[in-house]
């Protein structure tokens, strides 16, 4: 089973969530937990691998206009960004 790796700031934006945006926060957990247990390629939030500047990294929606974006290998997944669209990337 794999383990989260929060770089940067993504730690203090996912614990912001938890009192700002309840759902958001909500969806976020039950998208990382989904990603844990399975394949981080396939499931909910429509899993898209990024292009261009951003080749291997991953999308999944966690709203119309929030993303997590994410990497991973055999034994992690690290979190990169959460909340608006990648040009805030």
């Amino acid at each position: 089973m794999r383990s989260l790796v929060f770089e940067g700031s993504t730690w203090s934006t996912y614990e912001e969530l938890r009192t700002k945006d309840k759902r958001l926060h909500k969806t976020l957990r039950s998208i990382s937990k989904e990603m844990l247990r399975g394949d981080p390629a396939i499931g909910t939030g429509k899993p898209e691998a990024l292009r261009h500047d951003l080749s291997g990294f991953w999308s999944r929606r966690l709203s119309q206009k929030d993303r997590v974006i994410y990497k991973y290998d055999e034994n992690y997944i690290y979190i990169f960004a959460i909340g608006g669209h990648y040009d805030q990337f």
